[in-house]
């Protein structure tokens, strides 16, 4: 609801003050602002409560979770940290119910989030929006490579740019 009313807002925003241009399309690839990413950096998860399961390799952080590397943080109700107990070293993060995710420039908001540290991709599902200054873009989910800093968004895409002025 909240980024339904949220993408209203933009949108109508967007044709008060400034011409706008409308897209609607299947998939569409996206630029992202150049970070600093580094998979190399510690993962701090923090929340209100933590459940491990050795057996499984997992721990679930519920109630105000939120896992940060670097500049990166993605946000939500539930956070689920898979990783691999020989190495010592997280293979995913998979981020469920009213997910946020920042590279520190855009922000993108969705239902679900799986990070995979191994690949630096983010794939977003749900609902998903995403905002870069000004502009968004929202679809049904949205693959995210930090290495390359480039994106695609799938299903039901739907765009707004906005020009600058002069």
């Amino acid at each position: 609801m909240v980024k339904i009313i949220l993408l209203a807002f933009v949108l109508g925003a967007a044709t008060m003050f400034a011409p706008v241009s409308f897209a609607v399309a299947q998939g569409a690839s996206i630029a992202l602002t150049p970070g600093n990413y580094d998979n190399s950096l510690p993962v701090e998860v923090t929340a209100d409560m933590l459940n491990v399961a050795q057996a499984e390799n997992t721990a679930e952080f519920v109630g105000n979770a939120k896992a940060i590397q670097g500049d990166m943080r993605l946000g939500a109700d539930k956070v689920v940290v898979k990783y691999n107990q020989e190495q010592g070293a997280i293979e995913t993060v998979v981020a469920t119910g009213n997910v946020v995710f920042t590279n520190g420039t855009e922000v993108a908001e969705a239902q679900k989030a799986i990070y995979r540290l191994g690949n630096s991709n983010v794939i977003l599902s749900g609902n998903v929006l995403l905002l870069q200054g000004a502009n968004a873009i929202s679809g049904d989910s949205l693959t995210l490579d930090l290495t390359t800093n480039k994106g695609s968004m799938q299903g039901n895409v739907k765009t707004v740019f906005v020009p600058k002025t002069k």
